[in-house]
């Protein structure tokens, strides 16, 4: 099951009513907003560029530092469409996320066609040592290992079924934090996967897999910083107050940090009225955000994506009434949507 097979799976068990949210606490300290970036809509649409440069302070390579985009070659690494979003990332002086250097997805065909264990490690190494190597003091934080959680866990089976977890088992996990952090020590280190918010065993169990796999990590001495929290939240569900902020006090309590990585607000199932759907999106945002903050600040926000002309969430989940998901902070004329408001509160408050 694929990350997108997953959501739509997770999309039809139910639905609940929205949550309003709270005031976010004029004390936090700014949080750094972000967005990941398309490498074909940033060389084509000169708004889009306009508006990363205006907008974020994080740009996240969306696709462009995936096996499948540098390794459709196994002996050769394209780095073209990386290399241009961390150069316009710097140049206008943003901070950079890289996503991500292991996943069981996104790969090119000749890595999902890897038969043993020794050539799985050798080319797991190979790929992270060269990745990391090439943008070393550049890129500040990678999402190391993404979506690596079976997405409905049982008991003795937490981990998803991939080419790495059939080659090399949870040793995957080891090799490839205990890489990245070899070749960039001042890097910092995440483990990146979903679902950590809605109600239920299924979410708790994966809050739990989540903690075990970094506090594994940090029993045999391999840097792991934090968790990042993908956050695709559906607007017609409930989230797990409780669970959320009791899964912070945990990362608390392994020193590790949250990243909200991946936000976005999936809407098929609200009325057509845009307003309403904007109102419910920001509404949940806001709602989400002060209950991790409430307990733990995270070291940024990321959306996946930033205007609503642009995103998966159009295809992924397509409303029945054929109108436009509207699942980011600007619309699809990149003018800015009440949730841009509530990501604002976070980004200009003061300590």
């Amino acid at each position: 099951m694929t990350r997108r097979d997953a959501l739509v799976a997770a999309a039809g068990l139910g639905s609940a009513v929205l949550l309003s949210p709270t005031a976010a606490s004029s004390a936090v300290r700014p949080i750094p907003f972000g967005s990941a970036a398309q490498i074909e809509t940033f060389r084509a649409d000169p708004r889009y560029r306009q508006a990363l440069a205006t907008y974020c302070d994080v740009i996240v390579p969306m696709n462009d530092l995936k096996w499948e985009a540098i390794r459709h070659d196994r002996a050769l690494f394209d780095f073209a469409g990386a290399d241009e979003l961390v150069g316009f990332a710097r140049s206008q002086g943003k901070a950079l996320r890289g996503h991500a250097l292991l996943w069981g997805e996104a790969l090119p065909p000749w890595a999902r066609e890897m038969s043993t264990r020794a050539e799985a490690e050798r080319e797991l190494v190979d790929h992270i040592e060269t990745v990391v190597d090439r943008y070393k003091g550049q890129i500040e934080t990678w999402d190391v290992v993404n979506e690596v959680i079976k997405f409905d866990p049982l008991p003795g089976e937490p981990m998803r079924d991939t080419i790495w977890q059939r080659l090399l088992g949870p040793a995957h996990v080891e090799i490839a934090f205990r890489t990245a952090a070899r070749i960039d020590p001042k890097a910092r280190l995440v483990l990146n996967d979903f679902n950590f918010e809605e109600p239920g065993p299924g979410t708790a169990a994966r809050r739990k897999i989540a903690l075990d796999l970094c506090r594994n990590l940090k029993d045999k001495g391999i840097p792991v910083h934090g968790i990042g929290m993908q956050a695709h939240l559906y607007a017609d569900k409930p989230l797990d107050i409780d669970g959320l902020q009791n899964f912070m006090v945990e990362l608390g309590k392994l020193d590790l940090d949250v990243e909200i990585t991946e936000l976005d607000v999936i809407d098929w199932k609200l009325p057509a009225d845009i307003a309403t759907r904007d109102r419910a999106a920001a509404s949940l945002v806001g709602t989400f955000l002060d209950t991790i903050v409430s307990v733990r600040r995270p070291r940024a926000i990321v959306t996946w994506g930033l205007s609503d002309r642009y995103s998966w969430v159009h295809e992924t989940f397509p409303r029945k009434d054929k109108a436009r998901a509207r699942p980011l902070p600007l619309d699809a004329d990149f003018k800015p949507k009440p949730m841009m408001a509530v990501l604002d509160r976070y980004r200009r408050s003061q300590s």
